[in-house]
């Protein structure tokens, strides 16, 4: 059931192979998983795929006798302190905010996932320690230095604190415990190298996997150069403004409905509206205590072709896009609204 799930190829974009999870899971009784975030003033819809794949996920170890121990990793001193992007007081405004949100999920889905505040894990002494023998690493091994220098937007390569980042990422993810990680996926261009160098270094070589891109919806206009990154790896899901498309993507908590009705009417892009299709099917599934196995998941990447979706009806796409996301994300996150009086 665990390999039907991660199988369905419109929710999951990639698993570091089936068959290490497979043994992950033979060989022990618990398994912690985790995923890390940045995050900004907005509280996108993209990341409710994640945290429902991680609540369905969690359910089926559990099926099978498995315990698990499940974290959200709220990255605020990754944004305040390494890449300096804001200061300090209104990270923590906006890490709140998150949580804020997170909590919510959990409590509409009933999700168990905990949170870790970056801030507090990197002042233990095993983080400290996890973090030394990384620079060590890099400093005798000069193709592990290339392969995670590979992982930091071209920009910031040159900067001479540019592999605290990714290593201070990869020691978070050590200092968890990690069995297996779940994020977006630009992510494998650090779980490659962590995973290749895990042995050497002493980490436990974790499971990775990258659930799959996320489109801007409506119809904005996105130089050639944007679109080739947007290509590549999507938008991320946890930072609403990611690439300056905020506009074209769902706030769940301060959103304005008559907003998300305009931007799935004017979305050209079947591949967004499909996503939003495949994160509301999640909603609806955990919301009624099943198990994840979708139409929209499973056959979502056929969809996407033009010739398919063509036939399928654009117009049909915006209905069920609209009417799934209403009923069960909007309705559900917004309860309160919509009580009987």
């Amino acid at each position: 059931m665990i390999e039907e799930y991660l199988s369905q190829k419109a929710l999951v974009q990639n698993v570091s192979t089936i068959d290490e999870l497979g043994d992950l899971v033979n060989r022990k009784d618990s398994i912690n998983i985790m995923m890390g975030q940045t995050f900004d003033a907005g509280q996108p819809v993209d990341m409710m795929k994640y945290a429902l794949v991680i609540m369905h996920l969690t359910d089926l170890l559990k099926g099978i006798a498995i315990s698990v121990n499940s974290n959200w990793l709220i990255a605020d001193h990754f944004i305040a302190d390494i890449n300096q992007d804001q200061a300090v007081a209104e990270v923590k405004r906006q890490a709140d905010q998150r949580i804020e949100y997170l909590t919510k999920l959990n409590e509409v889905y009933g999700g168990e996932i905990n949170f870790v505040r970056s801030s507090e894990l990197s002042k233990t002494n095993e983080y400290a320690a996890n973090l030394e023998l990384l620079f060590k690493e890099a400093e005798k091994n000069p193709r592990f230095k290339e392969l995670v220098l590979n992982s930091i937007p071209p920009d910031r390569r040159n900067n001479p604190n540019a592999l605290r980042y990714p290593f201070e990422e990869l020691a978070t993810i050590q200092t968890m415990n990690t069995d297996i990680k779940i994020g977006p996926p630009y992510e494998i261009l650090y779980d490659a190298p962590a995973r290749e160098f895990a042995a050497e270094v002493g980490f436990t070589k974790y499971v990775s996997v990258q659930l799959t891109r996320s489109f801007p919806l409506g119809n904005p206009e996105i130089s050639p150069k944007l679109m080739d990154e947007i290509e590549t790896f999507g938008l991320l899901p946890y930072k609403i403004n990611s690439k300056g498309l905020g506009d074209y993507r769902i706030d769940v908590i301060n959103g304005d409905p008559n907003k998300t009705a305009a931007l799935i009417l004017n979305t050209r892009d079947p591949r967004a509206l499909i996503d939003l299709i495949v994160i509301s099917e999640q909603a609806r599934l955990r919301f009624e205590q099943k198990s994840g196995i979708s139409f929209m998941a499973q056959k979502g990447l056929d969809m996407q072709r033009p010739d398919v979706s063509q036939n399928f009806g654009i117009g049909r796409l915006k209905d069920l896009a609209y009417g799934s996301h209403f009923e069960f994300i909007h309705k559900l996150m917004h309860q309160d609204l919509f009580k009987p009086d």
